[in-house]
């Protein structure tokens, strides 16, 4: 995966993961600010897209897609999909793919603050009932900032380690109201996983 499909894929997971941390309750009640520990979630999640193959490395089993609007996907293939190979550049396909996501709403360590977007050494943890590709695959951490709340539309905008921002809703304003502008999300993911690839035209038949 090149650096710049890495850092698309890494900032749109990092939206995912605030949705999940921002739709969460912050803290136990009557807890003290100063042992409290960070807002936190974990989660593993199946995603469907229907877009147009960008790239594909057949022997790595590694695909990127672009949809209409410009958005990048990059992913492995689970080894269980048979018909890869029949699978070019430029054909639409719809693909089902696992993100799984760990964050925390805390400050970055003077580590992080050095490299907010890093390869982790070591394999990530497949999800259950998976196949990767080489049996393993690479997990990334992210450093990204809080530089826009809005209540009323129940919004917080992120921007990333290259001043890449996005916004995105919650779910309960009540939530919301936890974050403050200047707070940052670690987060941590594995490689998206598809589970199933095939060509739309396929997938309109069946």
């Amino acid at each position: 995966m090149r650096p710049n499909q890495l850092l698309l894929a890494a900032w749109s997971l990092t939206l995912a993961v605030t949705a999940c941390l921002a739709s969460r309750q912050a803290f136990a009640q009557e807890t003290k600010p100063a042992v409290a520990p960070p807002l936190s979630a974990e989660r593993t999640v199946l995603v469907t897209v229907t877009a147009k193959v960008q790239a594909i490395d057949q022997a790595k089993r590694q695909v990127t897609l672009k949809g209409p609007l410009g958005n990048v996907v990059s992913f492995v293939v689970d080894e269980r999909v048979k018909r890869l190979k029949e699978v070019s550049v430029g054909d639409e396909v719809t693909a089902d793919y696992y993100i799984s996501l760990a964050g925390e709403l805390r400050a970055p360590t003077e580590e992080e603050k050095k490299n907010p977007l890093t390869v982790l050494a070591g394999a990530a943890r497949a999800p259950k009932g998976t196949a990767p590709a080489g049996g393993a695959l690479r997990a990334f951490k992210v450093v990204a900032t809080v530089i826009g709340l809005d209540l009323p539309t129940q919004s917080v905008t992120l921007e990333g380690p290259l001043g890449n921002s996005g916004t995105i809703r919650a779910e309960k304003v009540e939530n919301l109201k936890q974050l403050r502008l200047g707070d940052t999300v670690i987060v941590t993911y594995t490689e998206a996983l598809a589970i199933s690839l095939q060509k739309a035209a396929q997938t309109k038949k069946n």
